[in-house]
């Protein structure tokens, strides 16, 4: 009990040593939550480049030229999303026959391939060599609003309760360009129907299409003329609606565009090797087949491009720069040691001459260390739990991480006490108190 009264008096007796000792440790702290606040920072950006910059996957033909206009099976698009591909931006096409006029030249143009293809059912999908008119509506199936490729703040009206979230929906529901609007009396709200044909492509890149339906949507949103989209068309739609819609009819759904980010950028490695499997590959990794045995499909959505080179980039600093910090977290904790010792023996030093008093009068150096050394951990106490809200609003560092400083630091304060104590109790009382008078 005496020690710790001992060591209090200590503590606020000499009010200037335990200043100091407050302040440097202030400091010593500083550093360490600057040190380890820089590690934590560097894991915490690791974990989350996935978010910040992703690996993006982005489908285009064999030859690597093309990355529209192509056909994905929904079996290769499902097996992307299944390995961790996020945020999907994929695209799918059709011709749309909106007027009587349009109509006709369809039911025409269907009535001209059953003659010439001896198809007994015009309503039936399959491989077709004899196209149809374009129609008077392009429509394009699309998963976000990020494929138009531009900002469409602003840019689109919407009617009330509608956002671009529905584009992520299956609902029968269309965003619609001004133009279009215009040329069929269309507004928000309204709902029209017409026919539909699928559009696909084949292994030249010849566009076929294919009757499909004639739904009934509503307009949920009209964009503005100034809105100048990278993919063009007159009506754009829910690409899982329009997949829905397709497979109702007992047809295979393509996408004509795919890209998308992977959930977990770490695993990128494992992600390339499981390609192989899906009979994916990337850019010069296919083995073209003889052109003139059998020419390849140039519109097959088969080569797999990663746009990962910035989070391969910025991974590799990261990764470096945590383990070169954590390979010197040893030394710099020696040096922390070393600091706090020469700050215990210069600051203590004035006060042997008491401590040589206190042995004169026959009391055990080990109880007189004692009491100064708790009286010194009392004042580095302080001054690391002071740092505490400094490092929290300088550094960003979280609580867990400000408690772990302290914990370090004295940890590293003791350590440092012990030596520099051990340092300042060898003297001899007698030639101590003699040299002094």
């Amino acid at each position: 009990m005496f020690l710790w009264i001992e060591a209090g008096y200590q503590l606020f007796r000499n009010k200037g040593r335990s200043i100091l000792l407050v302040c440097a440790s202030l400091l010593l702290c500083g550093c360490i939550a600057f040190y380890l606040g820089t590690i934590d920072t560097n894991k915490k950006a690791l974990r989350t480049l996935s978010q910040s910059t992703p690996a993006t996957v982005r489908l285009s033909n064999i030859d690597g030229d093309e990355f529209d206009n192509l056909t994905l099976s929904y079996t290769f698009a499902d097996g992307l999303v299944n390995r961790g591909v996020v945020n999907i931006r994929s695209t799918s096409q059709a011709d749309g026959y909106h007027s009587e006029e349009a109509k006709a030249q369809m039911r025409e143009g269907l009535a001209l391939r059953a003659e010439k293809m001896e198809h007994p059912d015009p309503g039936r999908m399959g491989f077709v060599g004899f196209p149809l008119p374009d129609g008077d509506t392009s429509i394009l199936g699309i998963s976000r609003i990020e494929v138009l490729g531009v900002p469409a703040n602003g840019l689109i009206n919407w009617a009330e309760g509608y956002d671009e979230s529905f584009l992520e929906g299956d609902g029968a529901l269309c965003l619609i360009t001004q133009a279009y609007a215009d040329a069929f009396g269309l507004t928000l709200g309204d709902t029209f129907s017409a026919s539909m044909c699928f559009v696909q492509y084949g292994t030249f890149r010849g566009k076929t299409s294919n009757y499909t339906s004639d739904p009934t949507w509503t307009v949920v949103g009209i964009c503005s003329p100034r809105l100048t989209a990278n993919r063009k068309a007159d009506m754009y739609v829910p690409v899982n609606w329009l997949r829905k819609e397709v497979e109702s009819t007992g047809t295979p759904f393509t996408y004509t565009s795919f890209e998308g980010d992977l959930a977990d950028s770490m695993e990128l490695n494992g992600f390339k090797e499981g390609l192989r499997d899906m009979g994916l590959g990337q850019p010069f990794f296919l083995i073209k087949e003889d052109y003139a045995r059998s020419p390849p499909d140039r519109s097959a959505a088969k080569t797999l491009y990663m746009e990962d080179e910035d989070f391969i980039r910025t991974a590799e600093k990261l990764g470096q720069a945590i383990r070169q910090y954590e390979a010197f977290l040893i030394p710099f904790f020696i040096i922390v040691v070393f600091l706090v010792t020469l700050a215990i023996f210069l600051v203590l030093r004035g006060c042997r001459r008491d401590m040589a008093v206190a042995c004169s009068l026959g009391r055990p150096k080990l109880l007189t260390g004692t009491a100064t050394l708790l009286a010194a951990l009392g004042a580095q106490l302080a001054g690391a739990l002071l740092s505490v809200p400094v490092a929290l609003f300088l550094t960003g560092i979280s609580i867990g991480t400000a408690l772990l400083v302290c914990g370090a630091f004295m940890l590293c304060a003791l350590l440092g006490d012990v030596v520099g104590l051990l340092a300042l109790l060898r003297f001899d009382a007698l030639a101590l108190l003699t040299a002094g008078d």
